[in-house]
């Protein structure tokens, strides 16, 4: 008797002992109070256990003693982490999940895609603005520019001073990877007819990187041809047979006087033609964003007014903004080379949003050791009621990439008809390898659209005397007063 008393007592001590090395926990709903059963509790080492079917799970006190994490999580909760130190009471709770749910549209909208197409083209000319308008425009262009490979071989000059270590050293020092960045403000004039626009620029900024080790470079390779070349001479250049000549200038190498007459007058004149220059560049990048429009009559995307030449998905109704939309995908069915999703308004039927990409190769030439290939190009078109009129583009977007390169042999040959006796002066002659990538993303936003007649469009002048600003980077709004 004795015996099974003792017995009895030891198991005891021993339960009890095990019992208070151990602590119990409890995992509670927050909200219901109700036990989370199954949870996954794991700790910093990754080891774990799962809560039983009423939320109860074991912790040991060697666990309680180390600063050690403790992570807890349950479908339909949040996940929840914390010290186990921080467990006082014994109870942890968890805050539900809000489970969301795909929005379910009841509508009498039942039109097929094909329906829906249809009634876009029906609506084009009600829908969308085609006459003159004045435009607020901000454009902007950033390009990245990475060099993969330059090599020059065969390299030979007349003038000792370029020389094949000069190249070197130049070819050396130039960057590898390039970016420029490009903004301008402007009003921009004129519809989607070919040739007919016009633009005054307000302001313009560029990016520009001063490099003054390659610019040393540049300057010994100026100081070389100045020395060596004639102000007077012409230049021809040869790659292999085909030639191509003209009067190639090199500007500011040698000291003219710059209070001469002819020297002031080629001045004012080479600086407006920078400024026109210029702003023909900006107002050509705008014009080719406009001649993309899928309601011109030659679009650059035309999946509405070509549009048996794509299939297209079922469409699916959601909201964009507070406007019910449908959205319909189309792939082109033959030789067209863009994919896109059409976001179409419910009410008028007018294209609102279209996101594009190509899905085949856009362009690839290669002759005689130059090749050019256009290898993706993928953006955004918005379309809205500015000023609370038809629709107009306020919002346009895409990247582009491309490569480029050159393996060819090139021949410079510097010519003076006013030396007696010898018209040929210097050559330098070289075969150079070129690669390079290129990623290329314009942007437009459009602040203001107002109509005008063709008698206020044909009065506007074109007096542009705008240049870049060029700073180290951009860190401000450009357009912010717009």
């Amino acid at each position: 008797m004795f015996f099974k008393k003792t017995l009895f007592l030891i198991v005891f001590l021993f339960v009890f002992n095990i019992q208070a090395q151990s602590r119990v926990v409890k995992v509670l709903d927050s909200i219901s109070l109700s036990p989370v059963p199954f949870a996954t509790i794991y700790f910093s080492n990754n080891k774990g256990i799962i809560t039983d079917e009423n939320g109860y799970f074991e912790l040991i006190n060697e666990q309680f003693n180390k600063n050690d994490s403790i992570f807890i999580s349950s479908m339909g909760f949040k996940k929840k982490a914390l010290q186990i130190k921080s467990i006082k009471d014994g109870i942890l709770y968890m805050s539900p999940k809000a489970i969301v749910l795909e929005n379910i549209i009841l509508t009498n909208k039942n039109l097929s895609s094909e329906e829906i197409i249809d009634r876009v083209k029906k609506n084009i000319e009600n829908n969308y603005q085609k006459d003159i308008t004045e435009k607020k425009v901000y454009y902007s262009q950033e390009r990245n520019q990475i060099i993969k490979e330059t090599n020059i071989t065969k390299f030979k000059s007349s003038i000792k001073e370029i020389n094949s270590s000069l190249l070197d050293s130049l070819l050396q020092n130039i960057k590898k990877q390039n970016k420029n960045e490009i903004e301008s403000l402007s009003y921009y004039y004129g519809n989607n007819e070919e040739n007919k626009q016009k633009i005054k620029l307000i302001k313009s900024r560029e990016t520009y990187y001063k490099d003054e080790l390659l610019e040393s470079i540049e300057s010994r390779l100026e100081e070389s041809l100045k020395n060596n070349l004639k102000s007077n001479s012409y230049f021809k250049v040869r790659s292999g047979l085909i030639p191509f000549s003209g009067n190639l200038e090199i500007d500011g190498l040698w000291d003219v006087d710059s209070t001469s007459e002819e020297y002031l007058k080629k001045t004012k004149e080479d600086e407006l033609k920078r400024k026109q220059g210029f702003a023909n560049f900006q107002k050509n990048r705008i014009s080719s964003i406009y001649s993309k429009l899928f309601y011109n009559d030659k679009p650059g995307l035309d999946f509405i007014l070509k549009s048996k030449k794509y299939n297209f998905s079922s469409p699916e109704l959601t909201y964009l903004g507070k406007d019910l939309v449908y959205v319909i995908y189309c792939k082109p069915s033959g030789s067209r080379k863009f994919k896109s999703a059409l976001y179409i308004n419910s009410e008028d039927f007018a294209i609102v949003r279209i996101d594009f990409e190509n899905i085949k190769p856009l362009y690839k030439f290669k002759l005689l050791g130059v090749f050019y290939s256009r290898l993706s190009e993928a953006g955004r078109m918005i379309f809205s009621k500015i000023n609370n009129q038809k629709y107009d583009l306020s919002y346009f977007q895409v990247t582009i990439k491309k490569e480029f390169g050159l393996d060819r042999p090139l021949k410079i040959i510097e010519k003076n008809k006013f030396v007696k006796g010898r018209r040929k002066q210097n050559q330098i002659s070289f075969r150079i390898n070129l690669g390079v990538d290129v990623m290329e993303k314009h942007e437009m936003h459009i602040f203001k659209s107002n109509p005008i007649d063709l008698k206020d469009f044909e009065n506007i002048i074109e007096e542009n005397s705008i240049l870049p600003e060029y700073v180290s980077e951009f860190t401000t709004n450009f357009w912010e007063e717009f």
